[in-house]
């Protein structure tokens, strides 16, 4: 298979380069004509190419009845894009290079504003970089990325600086988990839906990733910020493509989408199948201390996880005019799962001998699904501009039905077999959610102040029967076991309102401040089980404001002051017993409060030419703060739950920047540092320890020509808890993409870990034990994946020569400012 790719792989590099030298002298401007405020096409717009150097030089057409145009045979130079329409200011593009590294431009669509004093716009036309960062965020525009080629949303994710995952895989923005939003709106899902559609969602799906650091009014709460994922949209007409990769590590991923687009609608349909397979090994080591004596359990085990999963994704906007608009989107995730996993356990005396072994077999096999729909309507004010009404909608379904059978056989320390046991878990989880949002925005007075305002409510819905047997052997008869069973109602309901105001002190000079009301109804309803209802209610005022202090185009500073509260979701609170590893039992806490903290942060930002640094430092107080603690308990065993635990403080220091060595070569690097410094009492009591948590990332892109990418990445993260440390090892990712056939097909081709396998490495401690363990999955792949466009990404102007003519000059002799 190696082989067989690598002949692929030199195959397209030799078309590409004789594509390459094939080319001729000239070049290709494309673009859609739209009016800025409600995105309709503009039809019959003058445009002009004007060589800048030799002004007597000007290539002319129209836009057809989309706003298309197409302006092609350009000698290369630079130049000056010129819109002319009636009804609208003078457009004006500069700094159009056309080259023989970069002869073709799509600008996409070029937005016009209505006729007003200002005669003219003017746009200076910037070739967008991968990686960018503004006014606190850091964005990367996926399509230019040579690494989205045949990846998943969670591998991108997992690409960018600031971005790191704790040891049970999640996202985390700066060491916290982030909101993830799509087009600008909540999912609202769990954090297992959610960690499936990331995993299922194609990269070729995705516009770009948008890391909020410094949240917008309404998330400012979010203990870690905001990652927004902007979908593709299409552009004016239908475009359509289709993507397929596989890769030596067992995955493959075949998608397709298509989109049309409109004067008032546009649609897209994306669908795809992802399967993927990991397999790797894992050992744990401890050590049990009592008054008189230790003894120690060893754990060896391999394992394969398989996943199979299809999806789907439909959305519609609509716009009825420039004041009202509405949007609905439907995305459907399905996960088909099989795990397998074979462990020894070794059980060690004070001697450091082994007096008594198990072999255990646990094969996991379910089915996950989960579908959403979404709708929003927007309404903006005819006598108020700038004010706007948005209405939000959602609702969720989803399903988890997992089979869990375990098969374990004691031995003695010469390995002869003594019994054996036979086990089932069968779950079933249900949940269902629902959230009512509305925002509201207007300017006040002439200064550029502005009031946002809005108030959500969801709910969450679960339903959780888990049913544990074990293996009868007189009849072969599984007989439930009830201290291990239950079944129950989860209910999660939120109301949340909001008030804030920005205040323009100076035309440098920004206040933003404001404050939500939360109220928050937990309640636990059981069917079977030990544990009693259990009910919950919490109000919290939650108040934020930001200074910013803008000292020039270049450099700017901001004070950032936010109240964020963490809630315990389903996965913290959940009293299932996970009887996966008997002697490592994992169970949630239905008791959990909120952790509240107070964030204090102080931004600095400088960009200037080729190169951007900005830094952060940070102090936040954390009050009741939940995290997982093992306990030593009877007969060797530990148990792992969620327990509120102390208050803490975090110091933070962070700092993200990158440089451009040259049009063709960008680096960015991150880096992130956070202590964690406990109470003495609690130290003392529980031995929770002070640590640092670090994580850092390097990105760079090579662009060769517009057609060729080189791109890559590399992190590293080490996360301390309170009873010990996790880390990992250095992971990386390096990728080529080569365009073909006038852009129609992309070819790429990435190396994930071509050095070593992901590393996972912990340490654990607590008053009477210690625990080394360690998990290594072969994460080395080397994928190719090929891109089809089947149309042009800016559809050609369908107007015969003649046709055109004859419309520039009516447009001409209609508009007396028109050259």
């Amino acid at each position: 298979m190696r082989t067989f790719l690598t002949l692929l792989f030199s195959y397209f590099i030799a078309v590409s380069i004789a594509q390459t030298s094939d080319k001729k002298n000239f070049g290709i401007v494309l673009g859609n004509v739209v009016e800025a405020q409600s995105n309709k096409a503009v039809s019959f717009a003058t445009v002009g190419l004007q060589l800048i150097s030799d002004t007597t030089i000007v290539y002319k057409t129209v836009s057809d009845k989309n706003g298309a145009f197409e302006l092609d045979r350009i000698a290369f130079g630079y130049y000056r894009l010129k819109i002319e329409a009636i009804g609208f200011n003078t457009f004006q593009l500069d700094s159009i290079h056309l080259r023989e590294e970069r002869y073709d431009f799509n600008l996409g669509d070029l937005k016009i504003n209505p006729s007003s004093n200002q005669l003219t716009d003017v746009v200076v036309y910037s070739e967008k970089p991968i990686l960018e960062t503004k006014e606190g965020s850091i964005t990367l525009n996926v399509g230019e990325s040579a690494l989205s080629g045949g990846a998943t949303t969670s591998e991108l994710l997992k690409s960018m600086p600031l971005v790191s995952t704790d040891p049970n895989g999640n996202i985390l923005l700066k060491g916290k988990e982030p909101k993830i939003l799509i087009d600008e709106r909540p999912t609202e899902l769990t954090s297992q839906q959610l960690q499936d559609l990331l995993e299922s969602l194609p990269g070729s799906s995705i516009e770009k990733i948008e890391l909020m650091l410094n949240p917008p009014p309404q998330f400012a709460n979010e203990p870690g910020g905001v990652i927004n994922i902007v979908t593709k949209k299409g552009k004016i007409g239908w475009v359509g493509r289709l993507n397929l990769s596989g890769g030596t590590r067992g995955e493959g991923n075949f998608s397709g989408n298509a989109s049309y687009r409109n004067q008032k609608m546009a649609v897209s349909i994306q669908t795809g199948l992802g399967v993927s397979q990991f397999t790797g090994f894992s050992y744990s080591r401890r050590t049990n201390i009592y008054r008189d004596s230790t003894n120690g359990l060893n754990t060896d085990a391999d394992f394969i996880n398989q996943n199979l999963r299809p999806n789907a994704r439909v959305q519609l906007d609509y716009d009825w005019d420039k004041f009202r608009a509405i949007n609905i989107s439907y995305q459907g995730n399905l996960n088909l799962f099989k795990n397998e996993n074979e462990t020894w356990f070794s059980n060690i005396n004070r001697f450091d001998e082994v007096y008594r072994r198990s072999q255990r077999s646990n094969i996991s096999d379910g089915i996950g699904f989960s579908h959403g729909i979404q709708l929003a309507y927007t309404l903006k004010s005819k006598t108020k501009p700038g004010a706007r009404w948005q209405f939000q909608m959602s609702g969720n379904l989803g399903r988890n039905e997992n089979d869990r059978d375990f098969f374990q056989q004691f031995l003695d320390g010469s390995m002869n077999v003594l019994f054996d046991s036979t086990q089932q878990q069968l779950l079933d989880y249900q949940n269902g959610s629902y959230a009512i949002r509305i925002n509201y925005n207007r300017p006040i007075g002439k200064k550029g102040h502005q009031l946002a305002t809005g108030t959500y409510f969801s709910s969450n819905q679960n339903r959780n029967s888990l049913v544990t047997q074990f293996l009868r052997k007189q009849d072969q008869t599984f007989i439930e076991s009830p201290l291990l069973s239950n079944d129950y109602n989860f209910n999660m309901d939120i109301w949340h309102y909001r008030l804030s105001m920005t205040w323009v002190l100076h035309k440098t000079v920004r206040l933003i401040a404001g404050a939500a009301l939360e109220k928050t109804d937990i309640s636990f309803q059981f069917f079977k089980g030990n544990s009693a209802d259990i009910s919950n209610a919490y109000w919290n005022l939650l108040p934020n404001f930001t200074l910013r202090k803008e000292f020039n185009k270049s450099f700017n500073t901001s004070f950032v002051y936010r109240a964020t509260i963490r809630r315990p979701g389903i996965g913290e609170l959940n009293p299932n017993v996970d009887y996966n590893d008997p002697y490592n039992l994992r169970f949630g806490n239905p008791f959990l409060q909120p952790t509240l903290t107070d964030n204090f942060d102080w931004n600095i930002s400088y960009v200037k030419g080729k190169y951007n640094f900005n830094t952060s430092v940070g102090y936040n107080r954390v009050k009741n703060i939940f995290n997982t603690i093992r306990t030593l308990i009877e007969q060797g065993k530990t148990q792992v739950t969620w327990l509120n635990i102390a208050d803490r403080q975090e110091y933070e220091l962070s700092a993200w920047g990158g440089y451009t060595f040259s049009k063709k070569l960008r680096m960015n690097l991150s880096a992130g540092y956070t202590y964690l410094k406990y109470g003495e009492e609690e130290k003392k009591l529980f031995r929770y320890r002070d640590g640092s948590t670090f994580y850092t990332s390097l990105n760079y892109s090579l662009t060769l020509n517009p057609l060729t990418v080189f791109e890559g990445n590399a992190r590293f993260s080490s996360f301390a808890d309170p009873q010990g440390r996790t880390r990992s090892n250095i992971n990386m990712n390096l990728g080529f993409q080569r365009k073909l056939f006038e852009k129609r097909m992309t070819v790429g081709f990435n190396i994930i870990d071509p050095f070593t396998t992901q590393q996972t490495q912990s340490f654990t401690f607590g008053p009477n034990f210690s625990l080394e363990s360690f998990r290594a999955t072969r994460t080395r792949n080397f994928r190719l994946s090929v891109s089809w466009q089947l149309n042009k990404m800016v559809q050609k102007s369908t107007m015969s020569e003649k046709q055109k003519k004859q419309a520039l000059e009516k447009v001409q002799k209609a508009s007396p400012k028109s050259t």
